[in-house]
């Protein structure tokens, strides 16, 4: 079965970004930051559940929304 969700780490500002497998095959191997712009970006973790892509360091909840840290 093929995994909904991956997470990505950007190399340069430590930030953390989840993709859906359908972005990806629409993006063709061209995978950037969006925040800095950096094709420095290593994949961390693929799975069904956005909560398991999301490590616990990463995000926190503001007022009842979801916030990287």
């Amino acid at each position: 079965m093929l995994s909904i969700y991956s997470s990505f780490v950007c190399k340069c500002c430590k930030k953390e970004f989840v993709l859906l497998s359908e972005q990806l095959e629409n993006i063709k191997g061209y995978l950037v930051c969006p925040y800095c712009s950096s094709r420095k970006v290593k994949k961390e973790n693929i799975a069904d559940n956005l909560k398991e892509c999301m490590s616990e360091r990463s995000y926190k909840r503001i007022n009842g929304a979801l916030r990287q840290k």
